[in-house]
């Protein structure tokens, strides 16, 4: 679930996952001195741009060459070494699917945790996404809502300077089925993190190795360029599971695939008419189900059965091209790199996947890869 804001600064903080460099530094054609402390990975100023056309601002920052990993974790003593479960997965998946910004990981038990450590959690955010003034009313804004706090990841362009967030809570391991096991957690920890995947890319320009903000998103408060909410998280959805089949964990993959499946049949059977492209700019319940996440989820499961060399260009080579389409065809870009990445109109697909919710359901299952499918699976 993208993107949902909260964060901090000092005590009760365990680093797990430092990566070294913790010193000041600088970089040529970087002005700005950035602080390598692990509760922020991040710069002291938003620095200014290398280079500029009619569009964009272009930057290259300090942290390019090795994008960190921090792993922030609050009253480490009440979360019963699930930290080490979050530093395990976070390590895996740096060297598996690289991030190409450096990542704040924030963990934290919102039900239990001591107030003192919801302050520092807050205050930690809230210095990473803000500047100046605005840092004391982003806490204020943050303190009502403990205890129902969603997790979230992904990096706007107001602070990509200081790289991406990601906030997962103790309720991921804890609240789950008698049949399930903590590593179930862990689906969620893969799902936020493939946010922060997608959204760098959306500013990351291959052949310039820079970083691109769209001027004109900036002045007007647009933080992210035009991408449907169906693909945003039906693809983190749909990569959770290969990056945790992967991971050794105790997890029933082809379990979930069907149950996003039946998600979204719920969702198709309280409706007399529903479409994917209802959910391009809107996210909301069909039935009881929000359509986005299930159908989105089965979306990619369709691409994968149409071509089994889509797998690598739904996690991978989609983004890789994004941000060039999207400079060339402002708010369409998505569309031409679907259309370029799986040899397909948007609309076109639609109308197909659109009828393929339409059938039963041992026609739909049938698509479905098996576990060994989604552990084999390759994105390189």
């Amino acid at each position: 679930m993208m993107k949902n804001f909260f964060k901090k600064y000092k005590s009760n903080l365990l680093i797990l996952f430092a990566l070294v460099s913790c010193s000041k530094d600088k970089i040529e054609n970087i002005e700005e001195v950035y602080n390598f402390t692990c509760s922020g990975l991040s710069y002291l100023t938003r620095p200014n741009p290398v280079d500029s056309d009619n569009t964009h601002d272009y930057y290259e920052y300090a942290w390019q060459a090795d994008p960190k990993i921090c792993i922030n974790v609050y009253d480490v003593s009440i979360l019963g070494g699930r930290e080490k479960k979050v530093q395990a997965s976070m390590d895996w998946v740096k060297l598996n699917l690289p991030n190409i910004v450096p990542i704040n990981v924030f963990y934290i038990d919102q039900f239990n945790a001591s107030q003192d450590a919801k302050t520092q959690f807050d205050t930690d955010f809230c210095n990473l996404i803000r500047e100046g003034n605005e840092v004391e009313d982003c806490i204020k804004e943050s303190a009502e809502s403990w205890g129902e706090r969603s997790y979230g990841g992904g990096v706007y362009n107001t602070y990509l300077h200081n790289g991406a967030d990601l906030m997962i809570y103790d309720d991921a391991f804890t609240s789950i089925g008698s049949s399930e096991t903590e590593d179930t957690g862990i689906r969620y920890l893969m799902h936020e993190y493939f946010h922060t995947f997608q959204t760098s890319h959306f500013f990351f320009f291959e052949e310039r190795n820079q970083f691109g903000i769209n001027k004109e998103n900036f002045q007007t408060g647009k933080p992210l360029p035009f991408i449907p909410i169906w693909m945003v998280e039906g693809a983190a959805d749909f990569a959770s599971l290969p990056l945790m089949a992967k991971q050794d964990l105790d997890f029933d993959h082809y379990k979930y695939a069907v149950s996003f499946l039946d998600e979204a049949r719920r969702s198709v059977s309280a409706s007399n008419s529903i479409s994917l492209k209802d959910f391009e700019s809107e996210n909301y319940r069909v039935g009881d189900e929000f359509y986005a996440y299930g159908g989105g989820f089965m979306a990619y499961v369709y691409l994968w059965h149409m071509n089994e060399n889509n797998f690598k260009k739904i996690i991978k080579d989609f983004y890789t091209i994004f941000s060039e389409k999207e400079k060339l065809n402002p708010g369409n870009g998505w569309k031409d790199a679907f259309e370029e990445s799986f040899n397909i109109s948007v609309e076109d697909f639609y109308k197909e996947f659109d009828a393929f919710m339409l059938q039963d359901r041992d026609s739909q299952i049938s698509i479905i890869k098996s576990t060994d499918a989604w552990e084999n699976a390759s994105w390189n």
